[in-house]
């Protein structure tokens, strides 16, 4: 081997050590820098004639892409449990450890508690103010945890709007520095851009899971976990978000925008087609999913439990079944029956009638529905299920009765409202067989164990009708004292005229909390949306706050364990990503000898020359 070829052997060995140092030496000062991934100097044999030498060609980042993928997931996934961990804890201070003096359940207890110290005194002025202040207090708690949801709520829309634009802001960022990629591919500042594209997706994919290829170009797709395209060197969507701010119970989510009472994601394609990201069920880990869980889901239904327990009180100390007694009052042979509903407001009638015996008993069931609803008709062919407004008065409520009865075919039968509060129906032959009604007290007067000791908005009394479903979204927040009951605590103790030391209207109270078993809601309830519950009131209040209080357990530990997967997976990346000094030193010394050799042999070939001169 001449001279010459030593001599460009050598300057090829020691640029490639330089460049390596250059690395080495990068490497080392960003030891300690987020998202620097450590490089390396990829180096190939060069031949030249019959030598053989080195030459670099590119600085190379050390990672691996399926790990690095894998992080992306849990990152995703970390972040859908943390929001959901954070927001359910907060939710969970608000409804206070079961059994503290600041939880509902004991809040709940200590009312009932006052009701049954009642008991012992009715015509205590002390023991009647408790009940009232109890009452009142509870009242308060219930308004303060659903005003608590909604807050909740709202930040979860206002966590949306702000991960959305995020996301839109990211992407375009994600489109300059993959086109200074694809433009330089070979370039030497490639591997740094290629950390802030890095950067970039670990930022998106705690906003949405992702995942992403990179073809021959080094230019990047990116796809949702649900397939959607979100980026292929350019933002293949943008999305927008229609933010709604104080969100109440009624405010809830649905495909029907005339509907629709909180912000959806909207999707706009480059070909310009829009589409509803939630509708299409795009966004399935990440924080946004997260906060669209919370919103439309968890929260709703810890809205519905709320409005549940208010409605299953107010109904249980309100509510009552009786039945119509003989008219003429007396008579061996009665032509009919009547009810007394004053004070009352009618929830469901049932009127049964005597047919000819091919048929048997008939029955009607009017439901207390507003005017134009269509209710279901039901299994059973002998039971006519009618809407009647039984809010229009006694004797608006004779009036659409008999109409109804004459225009399904039973004639014969007259429906009166003979007096205060009095519906009677009658027929001469003898064929009215029952009249029942489930109705609500109204008036804290009313001369019956039963009353309206919890009131909606307006002190009206929440009556258990058809619509109550509509009207039950919210009750939680509305949910009141009786402002009659405020002002002459004795109607505790009975009507007007109660004699002192009458212990049925509190006991009635008392039983109807804690004893009477009532069916809830199943879509209130907190074993699961198809676990009906069957209880008392109170127990039902017990087993939402101890529910509630294993669904944040729940999310913590799902949260505990998505970091600790997240953190192996991110162990497992920087095992090859991370620059490790004593590595960077061990290399800088194999580098720093190789460049010495070179050197040496350069001054060894120019010592030659030199004296190959002066021959």
């Amino acid at each position: 081997m001449g001279l010459s070829t030593s001599l460009n052997t050598a300057i090829g060995g020691l640029t490639a050590s330089q460049v390596g140092i250059g690395v080495v030496s990068q490497n080392v000062a960003n030891a300690g820098t987020t998202g620097y991934v450590r490089r390396v100097v990829s180096s190939s044999d060069s031949l030249s004639g019959l030598t053989i030498g080195v030459q670099s060609t590119q600085v190379q980042r050390l990672l691996d892409a399926i790990v690095q993928s894998q992080l992306w997931q849990e990152s995703a996934g970390a972040a859908y449990t943390a929001t959901r961990a954070n927001a359910l804890s907060n939710l969970d201070k608000l409804y206070g450890a079961p059994g503290s003096a600041t939880a509902l359940d004991t809040i709940f207890n200590n009312f009932t508690s006052a009701l049954q110290s009642l008991q012992n005194d009715p015509s205590s002025y002390s023991l009647r103010s408790q009940v009232v202040d109890s009452a009142a207090l509870l009242a308060r708690q219930l308004n303060t945890l659903s005003n608590g949801i909604q807050a909740q709520r709202d930040q979860a829309e206002t966590g949306i709007a702000t991960a959305v634009a995020k996301v839109n802001d990211l992407l375009g960022a994600l489109t300059k520095v993959n086109a200074r990629i694809v433009a330089a591919p070979n370039d030497s500042a490639t591997a740094s851009l290629k950390d802030q594209r890095d950067l970039i997706l670990s930022e998106l994919s705690q906003y949405v899971d992702i995942k992403t290829t990179e073809d021959a170009r080094g230019s990047i797709s990116v796809v949702t976990g649900s397939g959607t395209q979100l980026f292929d060197g350019q933002p293949a969507v943008t999305f927008s978000f229609d933010a709604h701010s104080g969100l109440g119970p009624d405010d809830q989510w649905s495909t029907d925008p005339a509907q629709r009472g909180v912000g959806t994601i909207t999707m706009r394609s480059a070909n310009g087609s829009v589409s509803d990201a939630i509708t299409n069920n795009v966004f399935r880990s990440g924080e946004i999913a997260a906060n669209i869980e919370l919103r439309d889901k968890t929260l709703v239904k810890a809205q519905a439990q709320l409005d549940e327990i208010a409605a299953q009180m107010a109904k249980a100390l309100s509510e009552r079944s009786i039945q119509g007694a003989a008219y003429p009052a007396g008579s061996t042979t009665p032509t009919g029956l009547e009810l007394d509903i004053d004070k009352q407001r009618v929830n469901t009638l049932i009127f049964d009638y005597s047919s000819p015996p091919a048929t048997g008993t008939q029955r009607f069931t009017f439901v207390d529905a507003p005017a134009g609803v269509t209710v279901p008709i039901g299994s059973d062919p002998n039971n006519k299920v009618i809407a009647i407004d039984f809010s229009a008065g006694p004797a608006a409520i004779a009036s659409q009765i008999q109409n109804a009865l004459a225009a399904n075919g039973a004639t014969g039968f007259t429906v009166s409202n003979p007096g205060t509060g009095l519906l009677r129906i009658t027929e001469p032959g003898g064929r009215v067989a029952g009249l029942g009604a489930q109705t609500t007290v109204t008036s804290a007067d009313a001369d019956t164990p039963e009353m309206p000791l919890f009131v909606d908005a307006g002190n009206q009394a929440f009556a258990g009708s058809y619509d109550e479903a509509s009207r039950k979204v919210g009750f939680a927040a509305r949910i009141a004292v009786n402002a009659d009951i405020v002002a002459n605590r004795a109607l505790l103790s009975g009507a007007p005229g109660t004699a002192a030391g009458d212990t049925a209207r509190a006991s009635a109270l008392f039983d109807s909390l804690t004893r009477d078993v009532r069916s809830f809601d199943n879509s209130s309830s907190p074993d699961g949306g198809t676990a009906p519950f069957s209880g008392t009131v109170g127990s039902f209040v017990q087993r939402v706050v101890s529910a509630q209080g294993q669904v944040v357990e729940a999310a913590k530990r799902l949260d505990e364990g998505q970091q600790v997967a997240l953190a192996s997976i991110q162990s497992r990346f920087q095992e090859t990503a991370q620059v490790n000094i004593d590595q960077e030193m061990s290399m800088l010394i194999e580098l720093q000898n190789a460049y010495a050799a070179n050197a040496r042999i350069i001054s060894t070939v120019k010592e030659m020359m030199d004296m190959l001169m002066r021959v």
